[in-house]
């Protein structure tokens, strides 16, 4: 292993410590709300389990607005161990918490740690990796998450809250100890005009002494991030709004996002314990740990085929089974709402929260995120960051809520049903107009969407001089495009 993968890998391991922590976080509600009332000495009703469940995305609204204050000032590297702080905090005060209200403090704190590691971990780890590692990189993020989840799945099961909290506290407790002694990114120090030390952090992160060329492109990314500043925030999303090719992107993106926050992968991984038991089925700790395992064997095998296969075809493959799970859950929990004796197959909601959690976990989670690094131009990657993550933490928030009153009110085969709907929805939204990306060039995807969207007019035509195939989308496709540069594409 040469230098420059060392000292990318470490940086990249280290890093995500801060994304494992996150997976803690997201999963703690699993294995812990059922043992309220009973195990553990604080009393939930339903209505508080679904606001300490729901509060952490709050947290995580906050904290993604932190970074655009606090990035440019203080360094992405600075940033990222500020975010450590509350994520510290949030464990302590979750471990020795008496009081729902209490707890809900921890879990505001616990999304406030998030949402900062979710906006700047990437950023950070795009900066200082080079070409061979940026991809292994960003994959050990998406692992690292899952590995978290699965991980308090299997253990929380077998401790208390506060021993699960004192075990948890050493994941961002260890990424300060050692993050402290890693670079800040070139990319800023090159901002603040800290030329020498930017150019020192490249030789050490790239492992040789020869980085002049790999200097020039940071001034580059530096001088056309200078040109966006100096327009002002919401100068640059006005103007970056005006182009065409942002504004579908915008669209495309929504529809994928929500693939992600309102089909219902929240509250139906936080309340599984709770659904299980409702069909009295004696294998709820199974359940758990099982879509524990699902979601990291998913993702791994989601970042094996993708390459072959393309995501589109991945999302479009993937939504039967996804809405029709759901399909299943809402069907049994209808039968059971209305007297049919369904105790002979009681595994049923076992069985296909598995199944939704495993395809949730193959295409509806990893792939959105994928497509947001490649459908937007320079100047709008970061707003696209922080409105994605907002939109997340929001529509997450809401899914959850809306759900626990559906359970209240009418029953659990409600809840399931809306649930299918929307998800049946966002997948028609998706075969009609989330194109195909992967093998393009960014170059090639921008210019695409800046030719926007054409009926299907058929495969029998021939190709001009520098045209593209057809983005095949289902019902309608992006048009032939020309990749040689013109006025306007330039313009947009």
């Amino acid at each position: 292993m040469d230098l420059e993968i060392f000292h990318q890998f470490i940086i990249g391991l280290v890093c995500n410590f801060l994304v494992f922590d996150c997976g803690l976080h997201e999963g703690w509600p699993t294995p812990t709300l059922g043992k309220f009332g009973e195990d553990d000495s604080i009393t939930l009703t339903s209505d508080q389990e679904a606001l300490v469940l729901s509060v952490m995305y709050l947290g995580v609204g906050i904290g993604t607005i932190m970074p655009l204050i606090c990035m440019d000032r203080i360094g992405r590297k600075w940033t990222l161990l500020l975010g450590a702080l509350p994520k510290v905090l949030s464990w302590l005060v979750v471990g020795l918490a008496d009081s729902p209200n209490i707890l809900c403090l921890g879990r505001i704190l616990a999304g406030i740690g998030c949402g900062i590691s979710y906006s700047v971990v990437p950023m950070y780890i795009g900066e200082i990796s080079s070409k061979r590692t940026r991809g292994p990189l960003g994959t050990m993020n998406a692992v690292s998450l899952n590995l978290g989840i699965l991980f308090i799945y299997t253990v929380a099961l077998n401790v208390s809250r506060f021993t699960m909290a004192m075990i948890n506290l050493v994941c961002p407790v260890l990424f300060i100890m050692l993050f402290i002694w890693l670079p800040e990114s070139a990319v800023y120090l090159t901002q603040k005009n800290q030329l020498i030390r930017a150019e020192e952090v490249l030789k050490w992160t790239l492992g040789k002494d020869d980085v002049q060329k790999e200097f020039e492109e940071v001034k580059r990314i530096v001088s056309g991030e200078d040109k966006t500043k100096a327009i002002g925030f919401f100068a640059t999303l006005k103007k970056a709004s005006k182009s065409p090719a942002n504004r579908r992107a915008c669209w495309i993106q929504l529809i994928l996002s929500s693939a992600i926050g309102v089909t219902g992968a929240a509250p139906i991984l936080s309340f599984q314990s709770h659904i299980v038991k409702q069909a009295e089925f004696h294998g709820v700790d199974f359940t758990i740990i099982a879509t524990g395992v699902a979601v990291v064997i998913s993702g791994i095998v989601c970042m094996a085929v993708v390459k072959f296969t393309g995501k589109r075809r991945l999302l479009l493959v993937s939504g039967p089974p996804f809405f029709g799970s759901l399909a299943v859950l809402s069907t049994y929990f209808t039968l059971l709402e209305h007297g049919v004796n369904v105790k002979s197959v009681n595994w049923i909601p076992s069985v296909f929260i598995i199944i939704y959690i495993v395809v949730f976990g193959f295409a509806f989670n990893p792939l959105p995120i994928a497509y947001l690094g490649e459908l937007f131009s320079i100047d709008m990657k970061v707003i696209a960051g922080v409105c994605s993550v907002l939109y997340y933490a929001i529509t997450t928030t809401v899914t959850i809520e809306i759900y626990q009153k559906l359970f209240k009110t009418l029953g659990t085969f409600a809840a399931m049903w809306q649930l299918t709907v929307i998800t049946f929805i966002i997948w028609c939204l998706i075969c009609v107009y989330v194109p195909e990306t992967e093998g393009k060039s960014l170059a090639e995807i921008q210019t695409m969407l800046s030719e926007g969207f054409v009926k299907r007019s058929g495969d029998e035509k021939r190709r001009k001089p520098g045209e593209t195939d057809a983005v095949d989308i289902g019902v309608y496709s992006l048009s032939k495009v020309s990749v040689v540069p013109t006025l306007n594409n330039s313009i947009n």
